[in-house]
């Protein structure tokens, strides 16, 4: 695309200047005022396609051009995806309402537009509710039974955010194995070297249940400690809490060569970034996830997303400090219905419904970024049949 400048007293001379070099189909790109009168930055019409480099004569303005090309882009791509929206609403009001739904109880733009894809043809507004409804609970990701690998015991670790609630989830996962396997066949593992008194809290809940705890300070010690342990029916270790972000957390992959299972301890109470980061960081590899601080999420949604997008067992779901009491196994009704509830709340961060197509049009500039970019959308796979 060549670029070029024009300055002159006023812009009807400027645009003279223009036609008589670049010809009657020239572009004018932006227009701004200058000392001398006014500037146009204008091209001609058929140099428009794609720049080759070096062939911009001016670089401060080029870079204006591409810069107020990109913000009038943005612009345009909104209110286009407004009148989408707007359009979309009026032909097709309940797959539009199904989306709207998704989006007040905190799932995930990529998810709402799958599904509404997906919703059969000439159901009404209640219809399509109670198909959104089941098809939610067909895929979320749950182990509702607790004979599973707690009863058949191993070696697990739990893995997490700093202030996820591992240690307090730890002792309730204990605290049910001493009632599946008897005190003498569970042992704890204190294997958090960063927090100040870590160990001395799970030691307590050690005493409480009457079961063994030891204490690892790195990799190599736990790597010695293992098969020391290895006649315990379930071995549960603390591990330390990290920000996702942090490098450290890669130190959690390292116990799959010890032989140790990874369970995904994930607060429910994040906001969906922060969930997504703790989905991909500690639940990649990992058999489970538990939920915690269910009771200080009033929008689950963005977990209960999460964990059908990483296609991640739910095993347990936890709210409160008292233990075993505030542990649970999943239900995958309860759960979808409390997350669709919470969608009703009136709060202020819900839309209105003059917002709607602003947030459809910010919705397709990210959506646009993600398919020019190949970020997949992780649900190919949703079964809604």
């Amino acid at each position: 695309m060549s670029v070029q400048v024009f300055v002159a007293a006023n812009a009807r001379d400027a645009l003279a200047r223009i036609r008589r070099e670049l010809g009657d189909d020239a572009v004018v790109l932006s227009t701004r005022p200058h000392p001398q009168g006014v500037e146009l930055l204008a091209s001609a019409y058929g140099a428009l396609a794609a720049p080759p480099a070096g062939e911009i004569q001016d670089a401060a303005g080029s870079s204006r051009i591409l810069a107020e090309l990109g913000r009038l882009r943005g612009m345009l791509q909104n209110q286009l995806a407004g009148f989408a929206w707007g359009a979309t609403r009026r032909r097709d009001p309940v797959r539009v309402a199904v989306m709207q739904t998704l989006f007040a109880a905190g799932f995930g733009s990529a998810l709402a537009r799958t599904l509404a894809a997906r919703l059969p043809r000439g159901l009404d507004a209640d219809a399509a509710q109670r198909w959104l409804r089941q098809v939610l609970i067909r895929n979320l990701p749950v182990q509702p039974r607790e004979s599973g690998w707690l009863a058949q015991g191993g070696c697990f670790a739990l893995v997490g955010s700093t202030g996820s609630g591992k240690t307090t989830t730890l002792a309730k996962l204990a605290a049910r194995s001493v009632e599946l396997h008897g005190a003498g066949q569970v042992a704890l593992i204190a294997a958090d070297a960063y927090r100040i008194g870590a160990a001395a809290q799970l030691s307590v809940y050690a005493d409480l249940l009457g079961v063994s705890l030891h204490v690892a300070e790195d990799q190599a010690k736990l790597a010695q400690l293992l098969p020391q342990l290895a006649a315990k029916k379930l071995v549960l270790i603390d591990t330390a809490g990290f920000a996702p972000s942090d490098p450290r957390t890669r130190e959690g992959h390292a116990l799959d060569a010890l032989g140790v299972r990874r369970l995904a301890v994930i607060a429910a109470n994040q906001q969906g970034a922060a969930i997504e980061q703790a989905m991909t960081r500690f639940g990649e590899g990992a058999v489970a996830c538990i939920l915690t601080k269910l009771d200080e999420a009033p929008q689950p949604g963005a977990a209960l997303d999460g964990l059908i997008r990483h296609r991640l067992p739910l095993a347990y779901i936890s709210g409160g400090q008292r233990v075993p009491e505030d542990l649970h196994v999943p239900n995958a009704t309860y759960l979808i219905d409390r997350a669709l509830k919470g969608g009703q709340l009136a709060t202020p961060y819900a839309l209105d419904a003059e917002d709607w197509p602003l947030f459809a049009g910010v919705d397709a500039e990210r959506a646009e970024h993600q398919r020019t970019h190949k970020h997949p959308d992780g649900y190919k796979g949703v079964n809604a049949g």
